[in-house]
Formats: structure tokens, C-alpha cells, sequence
């Protein structure tokens, strides 16, 4: 259910008699490679917080479109990032005029793995919960990839799934850069584009639907098994 499809009377009854917590989807908006687009994130996170909410019956905020990006990723078009520090105020501030209201819980849910996007949402309060979607295992789904990149096997394959109309298969261009490779830019270390760089992490090429498919449904099972509870009516 859509918080912001209804009217606010009718969010306030729904809080009074269906369900007073609320998941809040937090996306960015962040480049993706030549072939998906900026939204990726958003429109994956949108779609595992719409079937939890079939799950528990928990109310659907408006999704956060702004996160935090990899310095280097300033040069490649599109891509913006907010500072650590104002994504937790963001969130502080909603949250504290929904408190008001009568929501008791918060599900914070992004698909974005940004180290300080992940821990600018965490232990923000007893009644603010972060669940990172992504953290599923995906060795036994994946032919290239051992884990989940960017823009990756598993990242394609997951759009190829969701939104094949968007993904631009025939613009892929792969140029890997190995972990330990790109741990500078990862935390922050480094604000220059690596050599070669194109914003992608991984094999996309070898992406399918049925692998995002098998993706999709271990996120929603992971998701569901994590957060049904602390999203039960108080």
C-alpha cells in the first residue's frame, strides 16, 4: 500500500486499524554502465518494498531518490551523491513527523551498497531498521561472479527481470576492476576515474532473466524472513 496514494485521513486510519509501521525505500541516483539506467537501484528497491507490504501489510513511504556515490563517479554524467551526514538528517527529520503521527517502526530499504550510504542509515534509532536487500549469496546463480558488483551479472540480470524495456543489452561494455583494485574508490580514498572505467564492475554480458529471476525471489525470500516481524502492528 502506497502512502502517497492516499489522503491523510485515510493514512491516519490505515495507522490506526491496519498496520503503524512503515517501510521507506531509499534508492540514488547513481550511473549504471552504458546500459541501465540511473534509476536502477530505485526501481529495484520500489519493487521488493511493494511485495513486503503485500507480505505485512505495512504502509509504503515515498522513496528517497537521492544516496551516497563514489567520488569518482562525479564524472560520469547523471550520477549525484548526497553528503553521509544529510541522508541521516533526511531520514531523522521524516521519521520524527511520522513518529507524531503514530508510526512506531521504520524499514529503511536500499539495494545500494555505498560503505557510508549503508552506514549513514545505520543505529540511527531503536525503531529505525536498515535492510540491505542485496546480501544474498549468489555464487550458485551467477557464471562469472562470485558476489554482487555494479552493473554486473548479477545487477543485469536483475533488470532483465524487472524492466528488460529499459535495459540496453547491446551498449554493454565491460572493463572489470578486481576488489582490492578498487578499494580506494570505494571508500572514498580516491575522487579520480580509474583507467578504463565505465562504470561497470563485473560481466554483464552474460546476464539473463531466469538468473534474475532466481535473484529476485532469494532477495524477496531474505527480505521477508528479516523484516516480517518488525513490521507486525504494534
Amino acid at each position: 500500500m502506497l502512502m502517497a496514494d492516499m489522503t491523510w485521513n485515510e493514512v491516519e486510519k490505515y495507522i490506526l486499524k491496519v498496520n503503524n509501521n512503515l517501510t521507506i525505500p531509499v534508492g540514488t541516483c547513481e550511473q549504471h554502465g552504458y546500459h541501465l539506467p540511473l534509476d536502477n537501484d530505485i526501481f529495484i528497491v520500489e519493487y521488493i518494498a511493494n511485495i513486503l507490504s503485500l507480505e505485512t501489510n505495512a504502509l509504503v513511504a515515498p522513496t528517497i531518490k537521492y544516496g551516497v556515490n563514489l567520488p569518482c563517479d562525479v564524472h560520469l554524467a547523471g550520477t549525484t551523491s548526497v553528503k553521509p551526514k544529510t541522508l541521516t538528517e533526511i531520514i531523522t527529520s521524516i521519521t520524527n513527523w511520522w513518529k507524531q503521527q503514530g508510526i512506531k517502526h521504520f524499514l529503511l530499504l536500499t539495494y545500494h551498497g555505498d560503505p557510508y550510504h549503508i552506514q549513514a542509515m545505520k543505529k540511527i534509532s531503536d525503531d529505525i531498521k536498515l535492510y540491505d536487500v542485496s546480501e544474498i549469496k549468489y555464487s550458485d546463480i551467477l557464471e562469472k561472479q562470485s558476489s554482487i558488483r555494479h552493473a554486473c551479472e548479477a545487477e543485469t540480470s536483475v533488470a532483465l527481470y524487472l524492466y528488460p524495456g529499459k535495459v540496453k543489452m547491446k551498449s554493454v561494455r565491460e572493463h572489470d576492476i578486481q576488489p582490492d583494485d578498487f578499494k580506494e574508490y570505494l571508500f572514498h580514498k580516491e575522487s579520480n576515474i580509474p583507467q578504463g572505467y565505465v562504470g561497470c564492475l563485473g560481466y554483464p554480458s552474460v546476464a539473463t532473466k531466469d538468473k534474475g529471476n532466481r535473484i529476485i525471489n532469494r532477495m524477496l525470500d531474505s527480505t521477508i524472513n528479516a523484516c516480517y516481524d518488525f513490521l507486525k502492528p504494534l
